[in-house]
């Protein structure tokens, strides 16, 4: 049985002499895990490079719904992304989106809003339309909100602490270590209010790099098996470079 779908890669591994591992966030079966025998061969019909982080790409392969491992018949480029590849700067933003995404997608569940999602965030990223520095951030919160864990925006002057267990905004400040004070409160409450649409705030590379930290634990509190993140670390130290 032939099964086609449209997946965006998250990760890839070698396997064997010649084949590949390959993981794919899919449109209409969520999280699959497919083997790509032959890729690493000499002349081989199917090329490896076209498993880059978060390629979107038509995929058939054999097997049935249910399957645990399939094996991939044919591939090809369902969009093409041009700008990233040859902007340091966006290609960092797509490492960091793709280890974010490879560590929060877990369940093998179809959710076409969230495929919709970072397909759409791809695009935008390519696009250039966009201020590089801040999406990292940006593309974190909007993805807590397709996961369930959405940030309240509720804040005020009286209600300036963002409490991070609850997801929301307090006028004391918790008796746990797990919460963002002021001034950063505040940041954060300004990029939750950002509309894709308009201009984005703008914020030195140091608040920008806290808030993503917190950010990130954000996630690991209310994601058990997030784990620790690594592509963030490059990802500010290509951005302080270009900054300069």
């Amino acid at each position: 049985m032939l099964i086609s779908t449209t997946g965006i890669v998250l990760y890839q591994a070698d396997y064997s002499e010649t084949s590949l591992i390959v993981k794919a966030f899919t449109e209409q079966f969520g999280l699959q895990s497919y083997i790509v025998k032959g890729v690493r061969k000499k002349g081989a019909k199917i090329k490896k490079n076209l498993f880059g982080p978060l390629s979107v790409l038509d995929i058939v392969s054999y097997g049935k719904e249910n399957a645990g491992l399939r094996l991939i018949k044919e591939v090809s480029i369902h969009r093409q992304f041009n700008v990233i590849a040859g902007d340091i700067a966006r290609s960092s933003v797509l490492l960091f989106m793709n280890e974010l995404l490879y560590r929060s997608i877990r369940g093998e569940m179809p959710d076409k809003k969230l495929f919709a999602f970072i397909s759409q965030s791809i695009e935008e990223l390519d696009s250039g339309s966009q201020q590089t520095a801040l999406y990292p951030i940006l593309f974190s919160l909007r993805l807590a909100g397709f996961l369930g864990f959405e940030p309240q925006n509720n804040f005020s002057e009286a209600e300036g602490f963002f409490d991070m267990q609850e997801g929301e905004f307090s006028s004391q400040c918790p008796d746990h270590p797990y919460y963002i004070a002021s001034p950063y409160s505040k940041y954060l409450s300004e990029l939750l209010s950002t509309d894709p649409e308009t201009p984005f705030p703008y914020f030195d590379h140091a608040s920008r790099m806290f808030l993503l930290e917190r950010v990130l634990e954000y996630f690991r509190l209310h994601l058990p098996a997030f784990g620790e993140m690594k592509s963030h670390h490059i990802l500010s130290t290509v951005l302080q470079d270009l900054e300069g």
